[in-house]
């Protein structure tokens, strides 16, 4: 008989834990790196708007501005705004290709039921985009308005999201 002795080397096993879930409704806190944004509701005129009582059938707007103040340019962003239940999004892009009127520096919009993706390919330092979207409180009642995100798609450091809210439609 012959005896070996080579011995069997233990390979290292590593494991990797991967964890998904959402945020409790109210506990979304607004953080800012990298980037600055600036949400606000206004209606038509310009003049702001509460979205803590919003009268059933009124038309308004969401103004987003993102603005880069660091000294490098920024690529391949993208703002995620989802909607309440009770709100409903006008979407006008089909009166100017794929993007709503007056989005300068958007390349893309892709509208959903309850959300909008805008995304930017560029911002150029010390500039800012402002992305408005139309509104209308359809539904009567008490809803959460999820956090508005902006990101860099590809530097997960870069990145500005806004608290959620609860909103009432009257």
């Amino acid at each position: 008989r012959v005896q070996s002795s080579l011995r069997a080397i233990p390979l290292p096993r590593f494991a990797r834990v991967v964890l998904t879930g959402m945020v409790k409704q109210g506990e979304t806190k607004a953080l800012s790196n990298g980037i600055k944004m600036d949400v606000r509701y206004v209606d038509k005129k310009g003049v702001p708007v509460s979205v803590n009582n919003v009268p059933q059938g009124t038309d308004f707007m969401s103004v987003v501005r993102i603005s880069n103040p660091s000294t490098q340019t920024i690529r391949n962003l993208v703002v995620t705004q989802i909607v309440p239940a009770g709100w409903e999004i006008l979407n006008t892009r089909f009166l100017n290709d794929c993007v709503s009127p007056n989005v300068a520096g958007v390349n893309y919009q892709d509208f959903r039921d309850d959300r909008i993706y805008s995304y930017i390919d560029e911002l150029p330092s010390g500039s800012s985009v402002e992305i408005k979207v139309n509104l209308y409180a359809a539904y009567a009642g008490t809803f959460m308005l999820p956090a508005i995100s902006c990101e860099a798609m590809y530097d997960s450091l870069i990145k500005a999201t806004t608290t959620d809210e609860k909103v009432v439609v009257k």
